[in-house]
């Protein structure tokens, strides 16, 4: 059986990689948002930069939804449990 501070180092492992995921996506659509309005705002590329937004907003939200996810399987113990078989 695994001990307590394996679950910690798994629960912290997987906060690492969504803040990290979540991070990335943030500086990569913001450099490109930046990029549109240096150019200042020119009102065809407004909409792009909505959806941009958009899409980052939802990449990041849907991984810390994985995120909280997996932290319950790994609080519910399912890990250990799928070793099983």
């Amino acid at each position: 059986m695994r001990g307590n501070t394996d679950r910690r180092r798994g629960a912290l492992g997987a906060v690492i990689a969504a803040t990290g995921t979540a991070l990335v996506v943030v500086l990569f659509i913001g450099s490109l948002l930046w990029v549109m309005l240096e150019e200042g705002p020119v009102p065809a590329a407004v909409g792009i930069m909505i959806v941009y937004g958009l899409f980052g907003a939802a990449v990041v939200i849907g991984v810390f939804a994985a995120m909280f996810q997996r932290l319950r399987e790994i609080r519910k113990g399912e890990e250990e449990n799928a070793r099983k078989y």
